[in-house]
């Protein structure tokens, strides 16, 4: 069981990791709540970016340099992708005659514009056009509390309502119980950003990370919601209808499949060569590592001292300076997926995972992963498909 992790604290951390934790809300606040009566003319642009596991096709052609900049905190690993052509836009739906379902409620209607989606990484922007009067200028989080995302095999990709999730394995014939419901459920975290905020619209960036499984390989996605929250200054407007959304998956995202690697040589003996497992898909490359690391006591108490001076400096091994390296010299360090930490046990074994920048896109047969520790020495592992 794992006893001690490394714990980053808000001091001597880069300005972009500050942003980003400022920009999540893990506990909403409650406040003094009015309910305004909804009756508008809005735009509000919503990014699900729902981060998993998965791999993909290439996919419309022409993307332009606003499209490719699409999520706001999103991974170079993403923008290369996009780069690529790996993307969903509406205007490609158009053209394909692909099949997507815009259905209304009362005066608010709903529509995906763009995706990506991959075994870790499901990237959704949902349009969503309400009427009311609400000035956007100045709101402070716009949230779909009630909000679940399904598919055709009764999946569920993202559910943070118990009711909901109830619901739904009875109205499908589920079983509801915590051992069944794992079985089909993607177990996911939240991290909401807002950006381009005017009196008009606003962008809002919600990234899901899953951890542990996989997404499935989903032919049809199913977004259905009750319920919209929007904040502004002491005011919470509540927004009340019934909104689906079905959208089919585009091939080029359902046939995919990642590049495994295997381990070739490793300069550190207390390296487990078993237990490194290297996945490389359209959107980033996962890297997991277990190894001796020595008395946990020692590198616990070590460790804290160095916290106090330095939250960053006392990581076990450091992601910001660790990078892997293709055949064509090119490096690329981690990501800023969730997915990524490091932690100690008792009997002294460091376990490690991470996310880095390296894509199907920019990968090579053979592959250079540089692990930085504490003590700035190099866990050198080369790996090869």
């Amino acid at each position: 069981m794992i006893e001690y992790f490394q714990k980053d604290q808000d001091q001597d951390i880069p300005e972009k990791i500050k942003e980003g934790i400022r920009n999540i809300n893990l506990n909403k606040t409650k406040r003094n709540v009015s309910k305004p009566k909804i009756n508008l003319k809005r735009i509000i642009v919503a990014i699900v970016s729902i981060l998993t596991m998965s791999t993909g096709i290439v996919f419309a052609k022409d993307i332009s340099k606003f499209t490719q900049k699409l999520f706001f905190d999103s991974k170079q690993g993403v923008e290369t992708a996009i780069e690529n052509g790996y993307i969903y836009t509406e205007e490609e739906e158009k053209n394909q005659e692909k099949e997507i379902e815009i259905i209304k409620s009362e005066n608010t209607n709903t529509r995906i514009s763009r995706m990506i989606m991959d075994d870790y990484t499901l990237d959704i922007e949902m349009m969503i056009k309400i009427e009311d009067s609400i000035d956007l200028a100045g709101v402070e989080h716009i949230d779909f509390p009630d909000m679940i995302i399904t598919d055709d095999m009764n999946n569920i990709l993202y559910c943070v309502n118990n009711e909901k999730i109830k619901s739904f394995c009875d109205e499908n014939g589920l079983p509801n119980d915590y051992e069944s419901i794992k079985e089909f459920y993607i177990n996911t975290s939240s991290n909401v950003f807002m950006k381009n905020v005017s009196e008009e619209f606003a962008t809002i960036e919600c990234n899901l990370t899953a951890s542990g499984n996989k997404f499935p390989v989903s032919k049809t996605i199913y977004i259905q919601l009750n319920t919209i929250e929007i904040e502004k200054d002491t005011q919470k407007y509540v927004i009340e209808g019934d909104w689906n959304i079905k959208f089919t998956v585009p091939e080029e995202f359902v046939d995919r499949k990642t590049a495994i690697y295997r381990v070739k040589s490793c300069n550190n003996e207390y390296v487990e060569i078993n237990s490194i497992y290297a996945e490389v898909y359209e959107t980033g490359m996962r890297f997991d590592m277990s190894m001796y690391w020595g008395d946990y006591e020692e590198w616990s108490k070590k460790a804290d001292e160095i916290r106090k001076q330095n939250v960053l400096a006392s990581q076990l091994i450091n992601f910001e300076k660790s990078y892997v390296e293709n055949e064509n010299g090119e490096k690329f360090y981690s990501s800023k997926s969730s997915y990524a930490g490091n932690g100690l046990t008792t009997d002294g074994k460091l376990r490690m995972w991470n996310t880095f920048d390296l894509t199907k896109y920019n990968m090579t047969d053979k592959l250079k992963v540089v692990l930085i520790t504490i003590d700035n020495e190099q866990i050198i592992i080369e790996l090869e498909r």
